[in-house]
């Protein structure tokens, strides 16, 4: 018989330089983008996708032109690149997670919009309005070769 492999998680995708100040704060906190109308609440955002969520990439401008970074790119620039996990069952999703953030439909729409432009799909989306603690969270690091190590698990 087969055994099953480690549990699936959501995962928080985020750099180096975002890590240190997780750690420091002993939470993923909840965060709103340049663009979030005020009645929405900000939101940890996770991803099913177990490569790499490509909305979490942050967008680079080259001669005027703003594009997603490699993940090379973003490790060389952004002191690493890393992913805290959760069980799923921790966070909500869909029209659950979008009536709790206080997303408008409308709103919605256009993140799916922008999530398919961008190759990712929005039905692998999780999130909370509530802090997540990183204790609670396995973390990974991206390697070059594209795999993920891990570098710390919960503490039970």
């Amino acid at each position: 018989m087969k055994q099953d492999s480690a549990p699936l998680l959501a995962w928080h995708y985020t750099l180096g330089s975002h890590l240190l100040r997780i750690l420091e704060n002993g939470h993923i906190l909840p965060h709103d983008q340049t663009d979030t109308p005020a009645v929405e609440c900000p939101l940890v955002w996770f991803s099913l996708n177990q490569r790499y969520e490509p909305s979490a990439a942050k967008r680079l401008e080259v001669n005027g032109v703003a594009q997603p970074p490699t993940l090379e790119v973003m490790r060389q620039l952004g002191n690493g690149v890393y992913r805290l996990g959760v069980p799923p069952r921790s966070l909500l999703t869909g029209e659950t997670l979008r009536k709790h953030a206080r997303i408008s439909k409308d709103r919605w729409q256009t993140l799916a919009q922008q999530a398919q432009a961008c190759g990712a799909a929005i039905s692998e989306w999780y999130g909370t309005i509530d802090p997540v603690p990183s204790s609670d969270c396995v973390i990974e690091v991206w390697q070059p070769d594209g795999s993920w190590a891990r570098v710390a698990s919960p503490q039970r």
